[in-house]
C-alpha cells in the first residue's frame, strides 16, 4: 500500500506544471483601457469630488486599479527591467494604495495630494522606455501597431486660482448637515471679491434694502441702522496658503472702524469652477446654533 500511495505522489508531482501569470492585453490596452481613466479620477479629483456613497466607492476602485496595474507593470513578460522601470511601478503602486486609504477617509485634499507622485512615475517611465516621448510625431510617421506605446499621459490639470476677480451669487449661513440656516444678507445678495498681486478687497451689500426719504432726520437714522447691518466692505494686503486653502488679509480699510487693524482669515475651495468663500467652519454663531457662512462666487471674465 505504501508503495503505492508513494507512486501515485510521485506521478502527481511530476505532472503537476506550474501556472505562470500571462498578460492578457497589450501594454497599450493596459494603460489607455485600465491606467488612463482611472488615474485620471484623481488627477481631476478638485472638479470630480465623489458626492455620493456609490461615487465615494467608485473612486475607492479606480484607487486600486491604479495599485494593481503598477503589479502588473511589474510582472514577468511585462516589466523591462529590475531597475528603474521596478522603482517606477513602485511609486505607482505607492500613490494607488495612498490613494485607496485617502478615498476611504473622503479626504479630497489628500488626494490632491497625490497628483505629483502618481504623474512622476508615469512621466518618469515614459521618458525612459517611450522612444521620442515627448517630441513631436514627424508628418511621415505611420500608425501606431496594437502593441504600440500608448498616446503621452496628459499633464494634470492646473489647480484653480483664488486670483482674480469673483461676483457673488449666494451668501449663505448653514447648519453641519448642509442645510440653509439663513441668509445673512437677504435672498437677493450683490458683491464681489477680488485677489490681485498680494492684496484683497471684499465687497456685500443687501439688495433688498428699501429707499428711504432724505428729508426726515428719524428716518434718516433708520437708515443708517439698516445699511450698517446689511453692508460688509474690507480690504488690504493678503497672503494666500495653497497648502491650507486659506487666504489672511490685514485689514487696512473697512466698513467698520474696528476691522480696522485686524487679520481676518478665511478659508476657500473649488467646486467644478465655483469658489466657495468663507471664515472657519462652525465659527457663526446663530442663538443656539453653530453655523458656517458659505459665500459662492463665479469667477468673472
Amino acid at each position: 500500500m505504501r508503495i503505492v500511495i508513494g507512486v501515485l505522489l510521485l506521478a502527481a508531482a511530476v505532472g503537476a506544471q506550474p501556472i505562470t501569470p500571462q498578460p492578457a492585453s497589450t501594454m497599450s490596452e493596459l494603460m489607455v483601457k485600465i491606467i488612463y481613466p482611472a488615474s485620471d479620477a484623481i488627477f481631476y479629483i478638485t472638479t470630480r469630488e465623489p458626492k455620493t456613497e456609490a461615487e465615494w466607492g467608485d473612486l475607492q476602485g479606480k484607487a486600486l486599479a491604479v495599485a494593481e496595474s503598477a503589479n502588473l507593470l511589474m510582472m514577468p513578460g511585462r516589466a523591462r527591467d529590475q531597475d528603474r522601470w521596478m522603482q517606477d511601478a513602485k511609486l505607482m503602486l505607492d500613490a494607488g494604495r495612498a490613494a485607496f486609504r485617502a478615498a476611504e477617509a473622503k479626504d479630497v485634499a489628500a488626494l490632491e495630494a497625490l497628483n505629483d507622485q502618481l504623474y512622476t512615475s508615469c512621466t518618469s517611465c515614459h521618458s525612459h522606455y517611450r522612444s521620442n516621448y515627448g517630441r513631436r510625431p514627424s508628418p511621415a510617421a505611420s500608425a501606431p501597431s496594437a502593441d504600440s506605446a500608448p498616446p503621452a499621459l496628459p499633464a494634470p490639470p492646473a489647480q484653480p486660482s483664488l486670483e482674480g476677480r469673483w461676483k457673488l451669487r449666494a451668501a449663505e449661513d448653514v447648519r453641519a448637515d448642509g442645510t440653509v440656516a439663513r441668509l445673512p444678507w437677504g435672498e437677493h445678495p450683490v458683491g464681489s471679491i477680488v485677489v490681485e498681486r498680494g492684496a484683497c478687497y471684499l465687497q456685500i451689500m443687501s439688495s433688498d434694502t428699501p429707499a428711504f426719504a432724505q428729508s426726515d432726520t428719524a428716518v434718516s437714522a433708520q437708515m443708517k441702522t439698516a445699511l450698517l447691518s446689511s453692508y460688509i466692505a474690507y480690504s488690504g494686503p493678503c497672503t494666500i496658503n495653497e497648502a491650507e486653502h486659506s487666504v489672511t488679509l490685514k485689514v487696512e480699510a473697512a466698513w467698520r472702524p474696528d476691522y480696522v487693524g485686524t487679520e481676518q482669515k478665511r478659508f476657500f475651495r473649488f467646486e467644478n469652477g465655483v469658489l466657495l468663500f468663507g471664515p472657519a467652519p462652525g465659527s457663526i454663531r446663530a442663538g443656539n446654533e453653530t453655523l458656517t457662512r458659505r459665500l459662492t462666487l463665479d469667477r468673472e471674465h
